[in-house]
């Protein structure tokens, strides 16, 4: 295990890897349930699309802030208070869906306050994540963490298919149990985090700003450093255009539903499946020995990534529809390993809060509109086409790309 997984030779990053499984778990059943409640309440892929836009303007808003913060403060009490966020908004959908209050504003509502959250908490998290462990160990760990990300993938919706087709207990919907397994599911990355040392930024990273005008003058040194650094730039912006025009998951609870008719375990199956493809993805970067080209494959597997959102959009039946997903999965996992390794290393600790929150305006924003465009399509074209439009764009896209020198020709050895 030490020459093949050397990043589990540190116990922190251990202990995190197993707490960060076990709460975005329970994020994924919430994740899934939230879906599946909307279109239920709305009968509509749109408004389920809609909830992109709820995740995106709060990131877009406060994601720059929190990687000021993550550059400047304690990464680990950053992370705390910031799940402990996550934790309540989960109780708090939980209480409206039991009292039968629940309304797709109010969900809306409440998945705009997690991204809040998750703003701040995100940079801070993955900048920590490569302080973990050495630097020439980081692509093991970011295998690795994408391992345990992508089992909370196939194992959630699973979960919550399961959940919201249970009857309930004392009073409690299917549904409202998604929400409270959430709720339970953070004490673990809480345990896990409050166990770190204090991890404040490394290197010169300057004195903390005092002033608003500090603050935005901090943003845009980060956006400075994305600009000047070609290599990081495009692996950001090949990231979104290429999730913004394939991504389908606001579709699924359509083709779990009339298209497909498959029902509450059928709409599991199908969310699990990209899940599925990217864990075996992942075990497969974390056991095989460090990938050099990384660049080269970055726009490899956008291309498959496209290709394959294609024969999903055109599945006649549940069984290729999952093995279309699980190959999605499998080509966004490695493009995501590799992209991650490729901003990482390239960037230094003392900005890496700051490149990772500029990066998740490309990396989050992009699905999440995505999701958007793909209900929008959907009303005018109807779901299969609007996932076939898509997965063709993604092709467009990576042939834009292999124009890129930067990233093209970009070797981590």
């Amino acid at each position: 295990m030490s020459v093949r997984l050397p990043a589990l030779q540190y116990r922190g990053f251990r202990e995190f890897l197993v707490g960060s499984f076990i709460s975005n778990l329970g994020n994924q059943v919430q994740a899934w349930a939230i879906a599946w409640q909307v279109y239920q309440l709305t009968d509509s892929s749109l408004y389920v699309g809609l909830l992109g836009i709820a995740r995106v303007v709060p990131l877009l808003i406060f994601s720059l802030f929190g990687g000021v913060l993550a550059d400047h403060a304690d990464r680990r009490k950053v992370i705390l208070v910031a799940q402990c966020g996550l934790a309540a908004v989960a109780v708090g959908v939980a209480m409206l869906t039991i009292t039968s209050r629940v309304t797709v504003w109010s969900l809306y509502a409440l998945v705009a306050l997690g991204a809040v959250a998750r703003a701040f908490e995100g940079p801070a998290r993955q900048a920590m994540v490569a302080g973990l462990v050495p630097k020439e160990v980081f692509p093991n760990a970011a295998s690795l963490n994408g391992v345990t990300w992508r089992l909370s993938d196939v194992t959630g919706p699973i979960v919550a298919g399961l959940l919201i087709g249970w009857q309930g207990w004392a009073g409690i919907s299917g549904l409202a149990s998604c929400y409270l397994v959430n709720a339970v599911s953070f004490l673990a990355v809480l345990l896990a985090i409050y166990r770190l040392p204090p991890r404040p930024p490394e290197g010169d990273v300057g004195d903390r700003p005092r002033t608003v005008r500090e603050v935005f003058q901090r943003i845009g040194e980060g956006f400075t450093f994305v600009k000047g650094t070609p290599v990081v730039r495009h692996a950001m912006w090949i990231d979104f255009w290429a999730t913004f025009f394939s991504a389908a998951d606001a579709l699924l609870p359509a083709f779990a539903g009339p298209i497909l008719k498959l029902g509450p375990t059928g709409y599991g199956l199908l969310a699990a499946s990209s899940g599925l493809g990217a864990l075996i993805a992942a075990l497969g970067l974390a056991w095989l020995p460090t990938v050099h080209h990384q660049g080269r494959l970055v726009i490899v597997m956008i291309a498959c990534y496209g290709l394959f959102t294609i024969g999903f959009g055109l599945a006649p039946n549940l069984p290729l529809a999952m093995l279309f997903l699980a190959l999605t999965g499998a080509s966004d996992m490695i493009s995501t390993v590799m992209r991650q390794t490729i901003r990482q290393l390239a960037t230094p600790d003392a900005m890496r809060g700051r490149m990772t929150a500029t990066g998740m305006l490309f990396h989050i924003t992009g699905p999440q509109l995505g999701d958007l465009e793909a209900g929008a399509v959907a009303k005018f074209t109807g779901e299969r086409l609007a996932v076939v439009i898509g997965g063709a764009m993604s092709l467009l896209v990576a042939g834009h790309w292999t124009r890129a020198k930067a990233l093209r020709d970009y070797t981590h050895r």
